[in-house]
């Protein structure tokens, strides 16, 4: 039996929510440090992120919110060591 629909999103929610937050958190220093040596412009840097956010966050919710696959049980003598 599977959750709710409204369920499964709120569940996706709350995943990119935190996804966001942590990838946000974790690039601030990296922005921070290119800003500081003038390496690259505010701009440039907010548009980057962004991006690099958005990626990261949805390949983890959607990773973490798909059904696994249903392989096939090995048999009792398959891959015994």
């Amino acid at each position: 039996m599977s959750w709710p629909l409204k369920l499964r999103a709120m569940s996706f929610a709350v995943t990119m929510g935190v996804t966001i937050t942590e990838s946000v958190m974790g690039s601030l220093p990296i922005a921070l440090g290119l800003w500081y040596f003038n390496i690259a412009s505010i701009k440039t840097i907010v548009e980057v992120i962004v991006m690099i956010v958005a990626a990261i966050s949805l390949s983890i919710s959607i990773y973490s919110h798909v059904r696994p696959a249903d392989f096939p049980r090995r048999t009792s003598g398959e891959g015994a060591l």
